[in-house]
């Protein structure tokens, strides 16, 4: 983890909002895009602070509040940034039922709306049924998925067989903690893209494009 990842894990562990917006407005200003800002400063900060609660080097009070500045980081830098005027396509993004943890897949829904995307992002704990009906009634192109704690395992290959048998076929991309650390390929099928890391979105993202927005993962990342 570089030193500005580490320093900003500081500040979001100390809830100072102020700080923490100070230290990435100094990378913006030094002429750091979006990518490095999620991909070197934010995620490594947060996956630096959830290793210290793992070692219990660090509360559950803590990293709640951690993962409050982060929110209101991740908010108040999206809207600052002006989206690509393209026709991309829609995407929504959601976490699972009794998935909690949001922050890397807000993350992923922000950069997809910063490159011409129009993206709904439904946060945490989304049950299939109403997450099923949202995507039957918008029709997204794309549908993230983010798994970050075993116990939300069982539930995936539903969410995915669901998502894939829609009429308009969606590509369902998976990502999140465990798709860096397990093999999540046996939960979906052929077509489920799995993208462990935030440099991978982007390269799908390439991809998608010069496939004409056809791409599934055996044309690409699966």
């Amino acid at each position: 983890m570089n030193f500005h990842a580490e320093l900003l894990a500081k500040t979001l562990l100390s809830g100072d909002f102020k700080a923490s917006w100070s230290l990435i407005g100094s990378q913006r200003e030094a002429g750091k895009n979006s990518l490095y800002i999620y991909t070197r400063l934010l995620t490594p900060a947060m996956r630096y602070i959830g290793d210290l609660w793992e070692q219990n080097s660090v509360s559950v009070a803590d990293e709640h509040l951690a993962s409050s500045v982060c929110d209101r980081l991740l908010t108040h830098y999206a809207a600052g940034r002006e989206p690509l005027q393209s026709t991309a396509g829609k995407a929504m993004f959601l976490c699972m039922e009794q998935e909690m943890h949001f922050l890397g897949l807000k993350t992923i829904s922000s950069y997809f709306q910063e490159c011409g995307w129009h993206t709904r992002f439904y946060g945490p704990n989304l049950p299939l049924e109403y997450a099923l009906i949202a995507a039957s009634n918008w029709k997204p192109q794309v549908i993230g998925i983010s798994v970050s704690m075993v116990y939300a395992l069982p539930a995936l290959s539903a969410y995915i067989e669901a998502f894939e048998a829609l009429p308009h076929r969606p590509v369902v991309l998976l990502g999140g903690r465990l798709a860096s650390r397990y093999r999540l390929q046996p939960h979906g099928s052929p077509s489920t893209v799995i993208l462990p890391e935030m440099e991978d979105v982007q390269d799908w993202m390439s991809s998608y494009a010069r496939a004409g927005g056809l791409l599934r993962s055996e044309k690409g990342l699966g």
